[in-house]
């Protein structure tokens, strides 16, 4: 069996970005003329969903290897994402003690997993100029 290139993955991981954003913006103007856009609160899980595929996308090359320092840009995302996550529930416990917003708990649940999985990757973004 034929093995897929690594150009060829992030080839196919530009092409479903490219079409779960287009879905997605299609989502978002239906929403917003329907007015229920707020409602919708799985919208922020698509987005980060699209900006995690795109940054995959860019860290396929550097991932594909394996070696020493993917690992260590894989160690130290999720080091520095633990602690962004852990800000981010200090955040809504605030915002949500002192009722300073109204927010459901499918929506409060779907904005910290969107959080997550945006920290998640962006971390390996960011750590991959640096190592």
């Amino acid at each position: 069996m034929k093995e897929i290139s690594s150009d060829h993955r992030r080839n196919v991981l530009i092409i479903v970005g490219v079409f779960l954003g287009m879905n997605a913006l299609f989502m978002t103007i239906v929403q917003l003329y329907s007015g229920t856009f707020l409602e919708q609160s799985y919208m922020w899980i698509n987005y980060a969903v699209i900006l995690m595929i795109f940054e995959l996308a860019y860290l396929q090359p550097q991932f594909k290897e394996n070696d020493e320092r993917s690992k260590k840009i894989k160690e130290k995302g999720m080091f520095f994402s633990y602690f962004f996550i852990l800000g981010y529930l200090m955040i809504f416990l605030i915002l949500l003690n002192f009722d300073m917003v109204a927010l459901t708990a499918l929506q409060v649940t779907s904005m910290l997993t969107a959080l997550m999985i945006a920290t998640v990757f962006t971390s390996f973004v960011a750590l991959s100029f640096r190592y």
